[in-house]
């Protein structure tokens, strides 16, 4: 027995020793077999397990394997994946080869994936690699400049607002949105994602490839993936920056002596008094734009993320932070973002799968007011004077000040101005009574399980809800900012809102094949119910003057108090099938149709169909063309196409009925209140549809190095759903109808390079979009859609048969009047003066339909806001450990209405170009005289003076980064760490004057008018990504 005691420690050691002696370090090289160079940072990774390395600076590699049973598994980006089992080999060298076959890999599209060889529509991607070159604040901006034919313009520059996404021109004059899908689920807007979370993002531009989504695909589809889990042991990742924030502009105003030299001309045209004895004594004055731009506006971004599983179940989950402050407002114009989400995915068995997809935001925002008018300080800072100093420091004028007159948190009085009026006030003195903030919670999830009932069958379910709880909160206190600008009394608002959308999905799929022919079918049905519910209320006379500890219980005059709301409803049931069909990878066809029954049409048209086709030849694998060294591959494709909008918001084909009206009957001194019908129903109203044609051709050639993509499309909306203008007398609001036609047609281009250089991976990448866009039918008598105006304008915009969208309508100007005689011999027909009012130095207004008087009948198209032209271009490079990336965006072909001075208060201030305004024969035909009462309407009449070339070009970002070696890593005990610095806006080229060419559009028929854009900021920052 003591024999035995002793034997089987032996034994055990010798076990063990033995094992030991199995496990080896492997080294090795790996190189390119185009070149012969070694490859750096080729991943090698032992199969079923996260333990790996890279290869250093000369292809090198160095790494423990348990025995000879292991799998190496070695990848690098544009080369072919190999496995290799490691046998008795000591040392494995390899010899990657460029993988020639890029275009097979998967794409998502509408209910499932395909190989983007085999894709018969159009359809642009962005991957996780793609957005981590350039962080981005929102997803929408992961497109801009990045997917031909989406044009991706950001509202303004105010942390949080909205990005205007159009693809393929815009083909409605209501909501032209496109519609977001995340991980199968229809949401209502994404700015509650975390960029860091996504793993791709594909976007559906043709109608058949977005017709699968029928009723809400009319604007096209982005569908989004977020990250899911991976095999292996759990892993967990950083990724960071920080950053400081700039105005990349500041405009040229006049100083106070330049100002006061122009108000005493302007008072001596007009023969006034001249208000300013001695104008050089006022000096520089006051710079606003100084005074308002908060400096070095932070901006920051965390997140840690987790993944890992085995062959059963893997799961992904993250946590991020992200604040931005404003440039303008500081903490008064911010934005927070609060994200969690957990994915997970299970098989149950061979033939059950599960998982879930499940996120939460919390946001908090603040914001002022921007591209409003002249209600926000930015205008303000623009139009006030520059005598007016910020703070009141003379007693004499403190005595006569108001009491209520705005003070900082130390006491310190602001000026009023002596010559500012209306909304043009002190622009501090605004931002100090500005109060509110917006919160929202919103969670979005799905829950899937999906069965295989026999071989290539497979059954899938899946319900999703996205829930929104948002709270509004603003707080007036008691002010006086000047004589038209006053709160006599203090007041709090609070609203609150809730959303509920839930849907519930199910699919039946099948593949089958025939020797040379592949066939899929796909079969499913949709059912979806939205609801929103609102509840409002407000009162004065708060007891607390600061904004924390404003709430409606803390107001106390009661008959002040007010109290509203609302609600809505909307359903949607769908069926859908798709069948695509496939002879040798090379043959292609893909039919779907879907059917859409919405509650926000009548019985008379509460279903659509909509139908789509589209075919695919791919010629290089036709024996004439195999074997070329130059063309790689060649694939031709067509389609056509039907989808629909039904975004025309809840109950218009019916009549809602409005409470609070009234009326006297009998002798007139009883008033009678009572209901009426809100609007005229339509029971006949009907979708909007949008019908696409598109041709298209993808290339590949010199294995892999440049891919093309380049595609033409007709895209025609029928039955435009406006409110159809109605005479007043029927006392009613307009009903909805199907009023007008429109189309967009144009050509999409992407050319993409790829190449290595020694030890210098790069790519250059580029991209252009052309879009015309034409009205070709409106429905009523005058062929006319009234668009957007200006209080101190009027209208601006339009929508009319034979002109684009939103173009701007006013009077052509023919220069200026030089001379007397110049005025005197612009006469009509009697020889009557057809500006009476005109002087030399006034503009010249075109009469454009000859009959000797200047009004809206000469007006016409002065402008485009939609650009003719769209273009990114992308390069970045790799060479050792260090990486760097560029990119670049702009537009061609789009003017801007530039609103930013309040032309009808001659005391505004001016821009410094009209130190170039006209002073005497020949000293500008541009910029009219300066006068205090503006005889000729040289600033109250629309005209073309106020339309500026939008063009531009930015350097969207520029990034370095530095991935730390092998070394490093091992003794930090880490898998991977790269930090890097980037700069976002730091060059913009553009004709505009204003504060920035990117403006968004308000609404479809609201598009590039300038009312005071808050701009975007130039930012730098530092960030690093570490996975350990």
């Amino acid at each position: 027995m003591k024999r035995l005691y002793f034997l089987i420690p032996c034994l055990l050691l010798f076990w063990s020793m033995e094992l030991s002696g199995q496990e080896r370090t492997l080294t090795g090289t790996v190189t390119s077999s185009e070149d012969g160079l070694g490859i750096i940072g080729a991943n090698i990774l032992l199969k079923g397990t996260s333990t790996g390395t890279i290869t250093d600076f000369d292809g090198k590699y160095e790494l423990k394997v348990p025995g000879p049973d292991a799998v190496l598994i070695f990848s690098y980006t544009g080369m072919r994946t190999e496995e290799i089992t490691v046998g008795g080999q000591s040392v494995i060298d390899l010899a990657m080869a460029p993988d020639v076959e890029i275009l097979e890999e998967v794409v998502v599209v509408g209910y499932g994936v395909q190989k983007k060889s085999v894709v018969t529509g159009a359809i642009a991607s962005v991957s996780a690699e793609d957005i981590g070159q350039t962080p981005v604040l929102r997803i929408e901006q992961a497109l801009q400049g990045r997917a031909a034919g989406v044009q991706v313009t950001n509202s303004s520059g105010q942390p949080g607002d909205a990005i205007t996404v159009r693809i393929r021109g815009a083909g409605t004059t209501g909501s032209a949105d496109p519609l977001y899908v995340v991980d199968g689920l229809p949401v209502g807007g994404i700015d509650y994602l975390n960029p860091g979370d996504i793993e791709s993002i594909e976007v559906l531009k043709d109608a058949a490839s977005a017709a699968i989504y029928g009723a809400r695909a009319a604007n096209g589809v982005v569908l989004i993936t977020t990250k899911s889990g991976k095999e292996g042991k759990m892993q967990l990742s950083y990724d960071g920056y920080v950053g400081v924030q700039n105005p990349w502009r500041k405009l040229a105003m006049l100083n106070a002596t330049e100002y006061a030299l122009i108000q005493n001309e302007a008072a001596a045209a007009s023969k006034l008094t001249i208000p300013f004895a001695d104008p050089y004594a006022l000096g520089e004055g006051t710079n606003w734009q100084d005074q308002l731009f908060n400096e070095n506006a932070p901006i920051l971004n965390h997140q840690v993320a987790v993944t890992g599983g085995n062959q059963k179940s893997t799961y992904a989950g993250t946590l991020s932070y992200f604040s931005q402050e404003g440039i303008v407002g500081g903490d008064k114009s911010q934005f927070d973002r609060y994200t969690a989400r957990i994915n997970s995915a299970h098989e149950v068995s061979d033939r059950f799968t599960f998982g879930q997809n499940l996120s939460f935001t919390h946001i908090d925002r603040r914001s002022i007011d921007g591209n409003n008018e002249f209600g926000g300080p930015l205008m303000s800072a623009l139009n006030i004077d520059p005598i007016t100093p910020v703070f009141e420091t003379d007693p004499a004028r403190l005595a006569a000040y108001d009491p209520n007159a705005v003070k900082d948190g130390d006491g310190n009085v602001y000026a009023i101005s002596r010559y500012a009026t209306q909304e043009v006030v002190n622009p501090l003195a605004r931002l100090e009574v500005t109060n509110g903030k917006y919160k929202l919670d919103k969670i979005v999830g799905n829950v899937y399980g999906e069965l295989e009932i026999i071989p290539r069958l497979k059954l899938r379910t899946s319900y999703g809800i996205d829930l929104a709880y948002g709270t509004n909160n603003s707080f007036r206190p008691i002010f006086f900012l000047n004589a038209a600008q006053i709160s006599s009394e203090s007041r709090v608002d609070k609203s609150v809102d809730r959303w509920f959308n839930w849907i519930w999905e199910n699919t039946l799929s099948y593949e089958i094949g025939f020797g040379s022919h592949d066939f899929s079918f796909l079969a499913g049905t949709t059912a979806q119910e939205n609801s929103y519910e609102n509840l409002a209320g407000g009162k004065s006379d708060v007891v607390f003057s600061d904004f924390d500890n404003a709430f409606l219980n803390t107001a106390v005059n009661e008959e002040s108090a007010t109290a509203g709301g609302g609600a809505s409803q909307s359903a949607l049931l769908s069926y859908f099938g798709r069948v695509t069909y496939d002879f040798e990878d090379k043959y292609l066809f893909t039919g779907i149709v879907r059917v859409d029954g919405s509650s926000r049409f009548g019985e008379n048209n509460r279903f659509g169909v909509f139908p789509s086709f589209s075919a695919g030849w791919v010629i290089s694998q036709e024996p004439f063309l195999q074997g070329s060294d130059v063309l790689d591959f060649l694939k031709v494709r067509a389609s056509w196409g039907q989808n629909g909008n039904q975004e025309i918001g809840d109950y218009r084909w019916a009549s809602t009925i409005a409470t609070g009206a009234g009326y006297s009957f009998g002798d007139g001194t009883v008033f009678t209140s009572g209901s009426v019908p809100a609007t005229v129903p339509n029971p006949d109203l009907e979708w909007e549809t949008s019908e696409q044609t598109d041709f298209g051709v993808d290339m590949r050639f010199w294995r892999g190095k440049i891919s093309v993509t380049a595609d033409y499309y007709i895209k025609k909306t029928i039955g435009l759903l406006v409110d159809a203008p109605i005479p007043g007398i029927v006392g009613n609001n307009a009903p909805t109808v199907n009023g007008g036609n429109v189309e967009n047609k144009g050509f999409e281009l992407a050319i993409d390079y790829r190449n290595k250089a020694g030890e210098l991976d790069y790519n250059i990448g580029v991209n252009f979009s052309n879009n015309q866009n034409e009205v070709t039918a409106i429905n009523n008598a005058e062929g006319v859609l009234v668009g957007a105006g200006f209080s101190t304008y009027g209208s601006v915009s339009r929508a009319a048969i034979g002109f684009p969208i939103a173009y701007f309508w006013g009077l052509q100007t023919d220069g200026l009047f030089q001379t007397v005689g110049d005025v005197e011999n612009y006469t009509n027909g009697d020889g009557g003066l057809i500006q009476p009012g005109a002087a030399p130095g006034d503009i010249k207004f075109v009469d454009l339909n000859g009959d000797g008087v200047i009004n809206d009948a000469d007006r016409t198209i002065i402008g485009n806001p939609t650009p003719e032209w769209t273009y990114g271009a992308n390069l970045s490079a790799d060479y050792r450990n260090f990486d760097f990336s560029l990119f670049l965006l702009g537009t061609v072909g789009n003017e801007i209405f530039n609103g930013t001075r309040r032309h009808d208060l001659t005391t505004a201030n001016m821009p410094a170009r009209f130190l170039d305004r006209w002073t005497g024969e020949g000293t500008s035909n541009d910029i009219p005289r300066s006068t205090a009462t503006d005889p000729n309407g040289n600033f109250s009449k629309i005209s073309d003076f106020y339309i500026e070339d939008g063009s531009f070009l930015r350097v969207k970002d520029l990034q370095f980064g530095f991935s730390l070696p092998q070394g490093a890593l091992d003794v930090l005990h880490i898998q991977h760490a790269r930090i890097y610095v980037a700069a976002q806006n730091l060059l913009t080229i553009t004709g505009y004057n204003g504060f920035d060419p990117e403006i968004g559009a308000r609404s479809a028929l609201d598009i590039g008018i300038d009312r005071g854009i808050y701009p975007q900021a130039r930012s730098y920052r530092i960030g690093a990504n570490v996975v350990f």
